[in-house]
């Protein structure tokens, strides 16, 4: 896996080293980005301070992060190289305290999205599921529809005794309707 990363970073230093200069100090995005200088004056301090690609790599390391990162990597290398009693002291003494046991918790943040928020979005799930899906969805649209039309059919199916007298009553009964709304309604 090393040998990988090192033939990637090889290309990237070199073209880095080229292009940097006319990128972020030329004209290279002219017409494309533009930078006020009077509202944005890190360019114009970046411009001063740093001219090729090697004073640029030099100033990376007078960075705050970088001497932050050396000071991470030289206190493990004591902690846990040179004298691992040292971190074997500092959890002793914190576990009396008790900021083992709030650091180990995390702060009680997961045991607040567990309780809150997890199960409240389980909680609010049920209520959707069995309100709104069974009984809404399933029980009133999907079951009561087919239930309302099973009762229309039993209706329907008492006025429609196949009797051929109660057909040409309907008929007459229709074509009365239709003639009082053409004669009388439709004005």
């Amino acid at each position: 896996m090393t040998l990988p990363l090192v033939l990637l970073a090889i290309p990237s230093v070199v073209i880095g080293a080229i292009a940097l200069a006319p990128m972020v100090l030329g004209d290279f995005f002219k017409g494309v980005i533009s930078v006020d200088g009077t509202k944005h004056h890190a360019m114009a301090e970046l411009g001063e301070e740093i001219h090729d690609w090697v004073s640029m790599a030099l100033h990376g390391f007078t960075a705050a992060p970088f001497w932050l990162a050396l000071a991470g990597v030289v206190v493990a290398g004591i902690f846990y190289l040179a004298k691992p009693e040292i971190p074997a002291a500092i959890m002793s003494f914190s576990k009396k305290i008790g900021l083992y046991q709030l650091l180990e918790n995390k702060y009680g943040v997961d045991w607040v999205y567990e309780n809150v928020f997890a199960r409240g979005a389980r909680a609010f799930g049920t209520v959707f599921w069995k309100v709104g899906d069974q009984a809404i969805i399933d029980g009133a649209l999907v079951n009561g529809s087919w239930k309302l039309m099973a009762r229309f059919g039993q209706w329907v199916r008492t006025l429609q005794t196949g009797y051929l007298y109660h057909y040409a009553l309907v008929m007459i009964l229709g074509v009365f309707a239709l003639m009082t709304y053409f004669v009388w309604l439709n004005k």
